[in-house]
C-alpha cells in the first residue's frame, strides 16, 4: 500500500492554522482562556506557524484531571497552542494517511460516524439475523483499559506503513510519547490513533474469521454468528491476536445468545437508552447550574433535547 508523503509542509499553511485557530476557540468550554487566547490572535498565530515551519514543536504539559461519569476516566487538556497544533496533525497529517484504510464496520471519530451509525448498523445486523437465522449468537467484546494499554512503539510501526513523511511521523511521535503510557484520553489525535490501533484487527475479524456482521466502536466491538462454536473459536483467536497488540479483553467480554439483553453504546436490544439513572443525574446537575446563572438556557435546552432524542425508541 502506497504510502503518504508531503504531509508536514501542507499542515502548517496560514489558511489552515486560521481555520483551526478558531474551530478551537469556538468549541473551547474554557471561556476565559479563549478570551486570553483571541487577544492575541495574530501573535499567537504567528507563533504556531513559526514554531511548526522551524520544526521546533515540543508538547506541553498536561492538566490531568478525572471524571466519575459514566464511568470513572483519566483525562488530559491542552493549552491553546498545544490544543491548536493537536488539531492541525490530526486533521492534514492522521486523517489523509489514516482514514482510507479504516472499514465501515469501524464507527468511532470520523466525520459521517459516531454512536448513532454504530446503533444503526447493529440494528440492521439483528434484522438480517432475524430474518436469516431462527437462532443466532452475538459475542460482545470490551477491550481492558484501552487506551493507557496501546503500545507506542507497536503504533509507531504501524504509522510507519501508511506514512512516509520523515517530519510528519517525527511531530506524531513527539506527541505519542508526551504520555509516559499508553495514550492521553481528551486529545484529538488520541481519538484517531486509537481507533486506527485497531485497524488490523477489523481486518483479521473480516478477512480471516469471515465474520459477515461485525460493528466496533473504539474498543467495544460486535461479531454475529449462526454458531456459537464458531464464535467460541473466534474468541480464541481474538485473545491471541490482541496479545500480540499487548491488549487483553475485560470479564465484560461473552457471548449471548439473540433474545438476551445486552448493552451496546448504552442502548439495550430493543434500541431503548438504557441509562436513565445516568441521564437523570446529567439533567439535575445542569438544572441546578443554570439556577446558579453558571449557564445560558440555550445549553441547558440542548442538553434536554439531546437526552429526549436519546431516551425514546429508535
Amino acid at each position: 500500500m502506497k504510502r503518504k508523503n508531503n504531509l508536514y509542509d501542507n499542515m502548517y499553511k496560514m489558511e489552515n492554522i486560521k481555520e483551526i485557530f478558531n474551530e478551537i476557540c469556538r468549541n473551547t468550554k474554557n471561556k476565559r482562556k479563549v478570551q486570553r487566547f483571541m487577544e492575541y490572535k495574530s501573535i499567537n498565530i504567528t507563533r504556531i506557524y513559526n514554531i511548526l515551519k522551524n520544526r521546533e514543536y515540543v508538547p506541553g504539559p498536561y492538566n490531568r484531571f478525572t471524571i466519575y461519569e459514566p464511568k470513572e476516566r483519566k483525562v488530559v487538556s491542552q493549552n491553546m497552542i498545544d490544543k491548536a497544533v493537536n488539531h492541525l496533525v490530526s486533521r492534514h497529517i492522521l486523517m489523509p494517511a489514516l482514514v482510507g484504510c479504516l472499514i465501515d464496520a469501524n464507527v468511532a471519530s470520523r466525520e459521517g460516524k459516531g454512536t448513532h451509525q454504530g446503533i444503526e448498523l447493529y440494528k440492521k445486523y439483528r434484522r438480517i439475523c432475524n430474518s436469516k437465522y431462527r437462532d443466532y449468537y452475538v459475542l460482545k467484546c470490551d477491550i481492558s483499559k484501552f487506551f493507557y494499554s496501546i503500545n507506542h512503539d507497536i503504533l509507531k510501526e504501524k504509522l510507519e506503513r501508511r506514512i512516509k513523511d520523515k517530519d510528519a511521523l517525527k511531530i506524531v511521535y513527539d506527541i505519542i510519547d508526551s504520555e509516559k503510557l499508553g495514550l492521553g484520553i481528551g486529545n484529538m489525535t488520541s481519538q484517531i490513533l486509537a481507533i486506527f490501533y485497531l485497524n488490523d484487527m477489523d481486518h483479521f475479524i473480516k478477512e480471516e474469521l469471515k465474520i459477515k456482521y461485525y460493528v466496533r466502536y473504539q474498543d467495544d466491538f460486535l461479531l454475529f454468528s449462526e454458531s456459537k462454536e464458531y464464535l467460541k473459536f473466534c474468541l480464541k483467536e481474538l485473545r491471541n491476536f490482541l496479545k500480540k497488540e499487548g491488549l487483553k479483553l475485560n470479564n465484560k467480554t461473552r457471548i449471548y445468545k439473540n433474545t438476551n439483553n445486552f448493552i451496546f453504546l448504552g442502548r439495550n436490544n430493543k434500541g431503548k437508552y438504557a441509562k436513565y439513572r445516568y441521564m437523570k443525574r446529567r439533567l439535575n446537575s445542569k438544572k441546578k447550574r443554570y439556577y446558579n446563572q453558571n449557564i445560558k438556557l440555550i445549553n441547558l435546552s440542548c442538553t434536554m433535547l439531546s437526552y429526549k432524542y436519546l431516551s425514546k425508541k429508535m
